[in-house]
């Protein structure tokens, strides 16, 4: 756990919120989730980061993210997005891309296909799910980097983490965690705790998002030695990240 705890400001998504708030805690940090348009921007000022999730946007949701991506911007706060399900709807993908067009993101997490569309390659959506295979996925990952300036986390069997300039694999974690809804939102407040303490500590965000992935998928593992079901699994993942 971190000594200092700071606070993470979440405008995410309702199936999962609750799970985000506990995993946050369990690192060691501070959780706010504070979606209001009225009060998302002030509530940044007392943030060390802001995590965005598109699980359930809304309109009014999409305007909260937008004032508070820009408040964060302007006091030098990173600022996640984990673009849930782009491409599966227009409103999604146009949410998505007009984050991306007026928030500078600093780190963007998603699963292969996610990543792909926002790189501009194909890619299919179920759901919120991703389908299919991507056998370029390292090399969009790079690319999508580069064109964001921002460090990008692919979410799959075998995790990638790519500054544009460099590309990292982990290859922890258990099956199990696929069978766990919430899994991939709370890997996006581990990343908002991880960002956040780079911020203080000087480390890279490259860094940091490799030993929050390193550190969440080795949880996995160790949860899934000790629980074999989804539920009771959940239970010793999120005790497992409390101890770590």
């Amino acid at each position: 756990m971190i000594t200092k705890k700071p606070l993470i400001h979440h405008i995410t998504n309702n199936v999962t919120i609750n799970d985000c708030a506990n995993i946050t805690l369990n690192w060691g940090a501070l959780p706010v989730m504070a979606p209001a348009v009225e009060e998302s921007a002030q509530m940044v000022e007392n943030a060390s980061a802001l995590v965005l999730n598109l699980g359930t946007i809304s309109s009014r949701q999409l305007d909260s993210m937008l004032k508070a991506g820009k408040k964060a911007n302007q006091l030098g706060i990173p600022v996640i997005l984990d673009p849930v399900g782009v491409g599966a709807t227009e409103f999604r993908t146009e949410a998505a891309q007009k984050i991306l067009a007026e928030i500078k993101i600093d780190l963007l997490k998603g699963n292969q296909g996610e990543i792909s569309f926002l790189a501009g390659k194909a890619a299919e959506i179920k759901g919120v799910e991703s389908v299919g295979e991507y056998a370029e996925i390292a090399m969009s990952a790079e690319q999508l980097a580069r064109k964001l300036g921002a460090v990008v986390v692919v979410s799959s069997e075998i995790d990638l983490i790519s500054d544009g300039s460099q590309l990292v694999e982990i290859k922890n974690g258990h099956s199990l965690m696929g069978e766990v809804v919430g899994t991939g939102c709370m890997l996006g407040s581990t990343l908002g705790v991880f960002a956040a303490a780079a911020k203080e500590s000087k480390l890279s965000l490259f860094a940091a998002a490799r030993t929050a992935v390193y550190y969440y998928s080795l949880a996995g593992e160790k949860a899934a030695e000790v629980e074999k079901t989804p539920a009771k699994f959940k239970r010793e993942f999120m005790d497992t990240i409390y101890q770590l």
